[in-house]
């Protein structure tokens, strides 16, 4: 790829580019031993020269390609090579798209790059994940399900109540509600509500797309117009995702003879605090002969309660297994059966967590909808300064209600520590945590002082805020360069050059969205919904993908954009003492430290 240089890496294993120096300096040695043949001492002399040379050439393969670097060779803009030297390759090395090519995905006319389906490169997902779902129903003790049972158990999810949550909400309760449902071997069926029962316009807290609507020509030539809804489109939470085929079985709504109203009663008989086991539903199906359904019912919220209540300790214990073992649940979720036996052998319960969470994000748990992918990419392409093919970092910053609530008591400690808050009258300078203490978690990267010659890259960070024109102010104090980038200083030996990006510029007041999904009332323009949908959508995905992420994990974001940042490790080097899960780093600015179990 040509741009401001071109980087050529050595990528042979040091031990085979050893093994071809040598053989090569050998041949150079009988070389120079047949041209002094005659004189026995200058052989032995010329034998000693080339395996010296050959071991120096060993030392310098292995100095370059463990060493990690890069020989970089700057081009003009004519592509005339100027200039070239060896040196270290910058750590980062992340971009936004895939290293690796996928096939585009047709929809309607339009194709879909699926770098802007999911907070996952598309090759972090395993496409074989139906394969494995059908080894898995033969696993060990059989105790999957095959096509003739596949739907006689049912967790039925009703994410309704939980729409007037955030995404980062609701995302995280829609994979708490598949570990449950993959942990107690359960077809997971989404419920929305019939639109005369649905508060929100167009019948999604998610906004509305074109699609949404049902258009008619009045004339030729004309713009189609809005008559009225399309009714086939899809509501509520199913607008942005695509429920997974492996996680639903293909599952149709269980218990055809009872409506909505009547499952929105049945889940009430679920509180937690009066049945500590959740109750479920015997139902009779459309098919003959008697069968029945087997159906577990709860709301967004109940998910939540009784998972802190009932399923967490049953999923980490690893004494006394539940109903069933820790690998069969990890092979329903898409695991090889090497990983499922690594997975039942853990024991701490963050490793337990994060295994289960790189396994259930590599199935592709969350993808949008096409038309979500269409329009985030679209959103993302237009962000000034962004470039998607070069590394880059990101911060998100949470303040707004949280900081009124979940935040407060972190941001009270934060003024203490500096001795600016005043316990008597509560005063601090301000109600949130500054800028500058999120950028001061770049200040343990090392630095070579050497190295430090003054036209070193600008590092360039997204920022991801609800507060966007308080962050800009902050930003606006720091130190500039002639090119208008952000001078930091660090504790490091360099002065670091950032240039801060968002999404949409803070100073542009007609272009900005609300910075909330639920901002506005919920029978509002359906319109700016689906755009600050799209907005939120697009964020999420450029968080996930970032090289290095701050955040915290008193917000949802952080909590989910960590689980995506995870990736299991091979179960050969587990073996060996390795970790048993790669995490993209995350630096924590602030608040607790460890962000719980996936989608809490």
């Amino acid at each position: 790829r040509w741009q401001n240089e071109v980087k050529i890496r050595l990528c042979l294993h040091p031990l085979v580019l050893c093994l071809l120096l040598s053989h090569h300096t050998c041949i150079f040695a009988q070389l120079i031993t047949s041209m002094a043949a005659a004189n026995p001492s200058s052989r032995r002399r010329s034998m000693l020269r080339g395996a010296l040379v050959g071991i120096a050439l060993c030392a310098a393969s292995y100095t370059i390609i463990w060493g990690d670097y890069v020989l970089r060779i700057p081009l003009s803009e004519n592509f005339q090579l100027r200039r070239h030297r060896m040196m270290p390759r910058d750590r980062r090395q992340l971009g936004y798209l895939d290293s690796e090519p996928s096939s585009p995905l047709k929809y309607g006319r339009t194709l879909i790059d699926q770098n802007f389906q999911s907070l996952v490169r598309p090759s972090g997902i395993d496409s074989s994940i139906f394969r494995k779902m059908t080894q898995a129903t033969h696993g060990a003790g059989d105790k999957g399900y095959d096509e003739s049972t596949a739907c006689d158990n049912i967790f039925l999810l009703m994410p309704y109540s939980f729409g007037h949550n955030g995404h980062g909400s609701q995302l995280n309760n829609f994979i708490l509600a598949a570990l449950v449902a993959t942990f107690t071997n359960r077809a997971m069926v989404v419920l929305e509500p019939p639109p005369a029962l649905n508060v929100f316009h167009s019948n999604s807290q998610f906004g509305c797309p074109p699609e949404a609507w049902e258009t008619q020509v009045i004339r030729t030539g004309a713009e189609p117009k809005k008559v009225g809804w399309n009714k086939d489109f899809p509501s509520g939470l199913s607008r942005l995702l695509k429920h997974p085929a492996w996680l639903s079985r293909q599952c149709a709504v269980p218990c055809p003879e009872y409506t909505y109203e009547d499952w929105d009663e049945l889940h009430l008989m679920n509180n937690y605090t009066e049945v500590p086991v959740p109750k479920e539903i015997t139902c009779p199906t459309s098919e003959e002969g008697g069968k029945t359904q087997n159906v577990l019912v709860l709301s967004g919220q109940q998910v939540r309660d009784y998972f802190i209540s009932y399923y967490k300790d049953k999923m980490l214990d690893r004494v006394q297994p539940p109903s069933l073992p820790a690998a069969e649940w990890a092979l329903r979720l898409g695991a090889a059966p090497h990983e499922a036996r690594v997975f039942g052998g853990l024991t701490e319960r963050h490793e337990i967590w994060d295994y289960i969470s790189g396994i259930m994000i590599r199935s592709g748990i969350m993808r949008w909808q096409p038309w979500i992918a269409r329009d985030a990419e679209a959103y993302i392409h237009q962000i000034e300064g962004l470039p998607l093919d070069e590394p880059y970092d990101a911060i998100h910053v949470r303040r707004g209600d949280k900081l009124e609530s979940d935040a407060r008591r972190f941001v009270i400690r934060h003024w203490q520590l500096q001795g600016l808050y005043d316990e008597e009258t509560g005063e601090m300078p301000m109600n949130y945590i500054p800028f500058s203490f999120y950028l001061k978690q770049f200040d343990d990267e090392e630095y070579d002082e050497a190295a430090c010659t003054g036209d070193e890259p600008v590092r360039l960070v997204y920022v991801a805020t609800d507060d966007p024109m308080t962050v800009q102010g902050e930003i606006d104090e720091f130190p500039k360069d002639s090119e208008g980038n952000s001078i930091i200083n660090t504790m490091q030996s360099c002065r670091e050059k950032t240039r801060f990006i968002f999404g949409t510029s803070p100073s542009d007041q007609t272009a900005l969205v609300g910075y909330h999904l639920d901002e506005g009332p919920s029978k509002g323009d359906c319109e700016e919904r689906y755009r600050r949908n799209i907005a939120g959508i697009a964020d999420l995905m450029i968080l996930a993908k970032a090289d290095i992420f701050i955040g915290e994990f008193n917000s949802n974001w952080g909590r989910l954009v960590r689980t995506f940042r995870l990736k299991v490790n091979d179960s050969t080097k587990i073996l060996h003492g390795a970790r048993p899960v790669l995490k993209k780093e995350m630096r924590v600015a602030w608040g607790n430290q460890q962000p719980g179990p996936p989608g809490w």
